[in-house]
């Protein structure tokens, strides 16, 4: 034993301090990086959802925002209610994805209560390609989709608002078609919605 002490004191600053040194590196550097990350990681998951709303809040004059998860025909998905300060229903707003160009094209609908578009978000085209795809992203183009309901098809130039049409970015019709994909999934969605939610409600005055 007084072998093994005489080693350790007389190897200390050769051996077992550097040692010592880098065993608490590894130990205090992923814990310190851990804290951060859950203090961090809850702060941009608030930050998200407060972005989230004002994107919502500027598509659709509401109250209040509910969400909700709904199992549709190819799979669930989730989506808001937007209500007026009696909790009425005044609109629905759907978050969809679709493959363009580059990579995944985010797009925010939100729609009526009849089914058609108020407005609609393009909240990430950044796979896009610059100058060209990422246009879409301007009102110039997503305002073409205000207060068409129905599939709505992309043609090059021409556009017929009557033959729910809307004109692709010029160069990028690809990514012009990614937005509109997710637009009409958003109306599939909505109508699947709706259509439950009217034979829950034709079912309950069957039933009175």
């Amino acid at each position: 034993m007084n072998k093994i002490k005489e080693f350790i004191r007389n190897n200390w600053s050769d051996i077992f301090k550097p040692v010592t040194v880098l065993l608490a590196i590894c130990v205090i550097i992923p814990l310190a990086l851990s804290l951060t990350n859950e203090i961090t990681a809850a702060r941009i998951e608030n930050l998200a959802a407060e972005s989230e709303r004002e994107t919502m809040s500027e598509l659709i004059d509401a109250d209040s925002f509910e969400p909700v998860s709904f199992d549709g025909k190819n799979g669930r998905f989730d989506f808001n209610i937007a209500k007026d300060a009696d909790g009425k229903a005044v609109g629905y707003i759907f978050t969809t994805s679709e493959k363009g160009y580059g990579g995944e094209v985010s797009v925010m609908t939100a729609i009526d209560t009849d089914g058609n578009i108020k407005a609609v978000s393009v909240l990430d085209a950044s796979n896009e390609t610059p100058g060209l795809g990422q246009n879409v992203t301007k009102s110039g183009f997503y305002s073409q989709y205000s207060g068409l309901s129905g599939e709505i098809s992309v043609v090059k130039s021409g556009a017929d608002s009557e033959n729910n049409e809307i004109d692709a970015v010029t160069g990028a019709t690809i990514s012009s078609r990614a937005v509109t994909a997710a637009v009409n999934r958003a109306l599939q969605n909505f109508s699947e919605y709706s259509s439950e939610t009217f034979k829950e409600t034709e079912a309950a005055s069957d039933e009175q």
